[in-house]
């Protein structure tokens, strides 16, 4: 954090004025205890669903990947304070209060940042309802951060007590990530978000966002935040945002943080073919190439995600369908995804 604890919470983010543009990162300053890690000069980003609890070969291709930032994905928060990731509906891995999932997925996260490892930020993707789905995280999020509201077996706010506290306190003591990534793609209440973030920067993290539309909602949320609380934008460039092109969304948050775009790769939902604007490696650098020509100065992209690739190699896509790529092998794909990034950034 910028400042201390107290200063943090007086100032509460509501004191920028609104769309103001954010400072460079660098500001943050740690309330006690090490200073979580930043984006690499170069971001490499490997989104994670399909990682829960994992196993050694996922993890050991993820340290000799080149990605150097990973992003646990996907996590929900349900009415009853439980968390369940994306990979395991049946079994929370947070319940009142406390971590309960798979001890072993924790020694393979951890594993991530060995001295070896090309990885080194991790953070954790909060997921929220899309289509039709039911109420939860960012639905929740919203109901709980007031403290003056009452709800049924939740400690509202953002106190050391509250439900909210607990839930990021665990993914931070007990998983271990350097920053909570906000993925709303229905809620969109930016004062809930904000508040969320003040909880966040008391627990020495940083927060980073990956929208696909509303700009004005983003940019509310930055300029609500505490200057070096947020330090990079995930931007989805397919699906839904297929026509997303980071330096406009740079121009429209007028921010100096960083946007990286995300990409769906090949194997996604489960087929060797081009569904939901997914690219070949080969089209992630022409894309890149051509995101780079309008915003000289990106440094990053991302790939959507770990279980895309382990279909693309299930699927045998390089065989089915050579035109979606060459690659044979799991630890090849990965590391054609990362050149088509780095190469794309290169030109």
């Amino acid at each position: 954090m910028k400042t201390l604890f107290l200063s943090l919470f007086l100032a509460a983010g509501f004191l920028t004025p609104v769309f103001a543009a954010q400072p460079e990162k660098g500001t943050f300053a740690s309330v006690s205890g090490p200073l979580p890690a930043s984006p690499p000069d170069t971001s490499l980003t490997m989104f994670g669903r399909g990682m829960y609890p994992g196993d050694d070969s996922t993890y050991e291709n993820l340290r000799n990947s080149g990605f150097n930032t990973v992003i646990l994905s996907s996590f929900y928060i349900h009415a009853n304070g439980d968390v369940y990731s994306g990979d395991d509906h049946k079994n929370p891995i947070i319940h009142d209060g406390q971590y309960v999932g798979s001890r072993e997925w924790l020694k393979y996260v951890a594993s991530l940042k060995q001295a070896s490892s090309s990885v080194k930020r991790i953070e954790i993707l909060l997921e929220g309802r899309w289509y039709n789905q039911p109420p939860n995280t960012y639905d929740y999020i919203q109901d709980w951060y007031d403290s003056s509201k009452t709800v049924s077996g939740i400690v509202t706010g953002i106190g050391s007590n509250s439900t909210l506290y607990k839930i990021i306190k665990i993914m931070k003591e007990d998983i271990g990530v350097d920053a909570i990534c906000i993925d709303d793609e229905s809620v969109y209440n930016s004062e809930s978000i904000a508040k969320l973030g003040e909880l966040a920067a008391h627990l020495n993290l940083h927060m980073t966002l990956c929208p696909f539309k509303k700009v004005n909602y983003w940019k509310d949320i930055i300029c609500r935040s505490q200057p070096g609380l947020i330090d990079a934008i995930y931007l989805q460039c397919y699906d839904g945002g297929r026509f997303n092109v980071p330096g406009v969304w740079k121009e429209k948050l007028e921010t100096t943080l960083p946007v990286y775009p995300i990409f769906l790769c090949r194997g996604a939902f489960s087929t060797c073919n081009p569904v939901h604007n997914s690219k070949t490696p080969a089209e992630i650098k022409a894309e890149m190439i051509r995101f780079k020509k309008d915003y000289p100065q990106m440094t990053g992209g991302a790939i959507w995600q770990m279980a895309d690739i382990k279909n693309f190699i299930k699927n045998n896509c390089a065989v089915q369908t050579p035109e979606s790529g060459t690659s044979a092998t799991f630890s090849q794909y990965i590391l054609d995804l990362r050149n088509g990034l780095m190469e794309g950034l290169s030109e």
